[in-house]
């Protein structure tokens, strides 16, 4: 038999002192590397991170002799402790967002505008693998122009469902945002009625068994939100603010939490409110 393995406490050795220091500088140079990171770009994620500036110049030095603050240290172990997980999936994306969404409610995400957020948040990311998509708002160019009509056949093939609620076109409130956001009159109208006929072109070309997994309808209310809900735990949401054309409106990503609340539940009931006004059309 092998030798047993000596087992050596180091609170008997009264001189042991860890290098902290190094170790802090190897905890941020390992966080690094996982994010695949230059200097510079990681610069910019501690800077988000930490809320103040943080250079090039000084990740090279916190890398190789000096000390890296206390607040760079945490966020480094919250960059190395990141699951990796996909904007789909069921847990939060790292342990940044559990600490952020813990503070505002399920909030995971808020972008600056809706340009914004498509070029971080595919698309295909959000619909591909769903398999209930619910949506209201004006036209829902989101899921009707950005996403493909053949796309959004193949996900109902599949067995997703689909029901859309879009606003009336030709109707008052259409012709009242189109005021509020200077577009010529009807501008917004044949837009949305586009994207109808998109819906109609989908269903016309659906197998007599998935043909009722797809429901659209149309309602004339005030609009505030474009609300798109999938798979009942991932929901963009989308506001209209006064004078400010939609594209360049924020974007809020919001993930249902187990715990009771949250703006996942407010922005799900008014969706399902405004369905059971308007939603027995197609």
């Amino acid at each position: 038999m092998g030798q047993e393995a000596t087992v050596v406490q180091l609170g008997s050795r009264a001189n042991y002192r860890p290098d902290l220091d190094q170790l802090a500088r190897s905890q941020l140079a390992t966080a690094r590397s996982l994010k695949g990171m230059s200097r510079g770009e990681f610069a910019g994620l501690l800077s988000t991170m930490t809320g103040w500036p943080v250079s090039e110049e000084s990740i090279k030095a916190w890398e190789t002799n000096a000390t890296p603050p206390g607040a760079v240290v945490v966020a480094a172990e919250l960059i190395v402790r990141q699951a990796g997980t996909g904007v789909g999936e069921g847990q939060p994306r790292d342990a940044l967002s559990e600490i952020v969404g813990n503070q505002f409610a399920d909030v995971t995400g808020v972008y600056p505008s809706r340009s914004e957020f498509q070029a971080k948040v595919s698309v295909a990311d959000l619909f591909d693998d769903a398999r209930e998509i619910r949506a209201c708002g004006l036209s829902l160019n989101m899921l009707c122009q950005t996403y493909a009509d053949t796309r959004l056949l193949e996900i109902i093939e599949g067995g997703a469902t689909l029901h859309c609620l879009f606003l009336k076109p030709y109707g008052r409130f259409i012709k009242q945002r189109e005021q509020e956001e200077g577009y010529p009159e009807g501008q917004l109208s044949a837009l949305t009625a586009l994207n109808l006929s998109i819906m109609t072109r989908v269903a016309d070309r659906l197998s007599s068994e998935a043909a009722p997994r797809l429901r659209y309808a149309v309602y004339d209310e005030p609009l505030h939100f474009n609300i798109f809900l999938i798979d009942g735990q991932l929901c963009v949401a989308q506001p209209y603010l006064p004078q400010t054309r939609g594209v360049d409106s924020p974007t809020f990503l919001i993930r249902k939490r187990p715990s009771t609340g949250g703006l996942f539940r407010t922005f799900e009931q008014a969706l399902n409110a405004l369905w059971q006004r308007n939603g027995e059309g197609t």
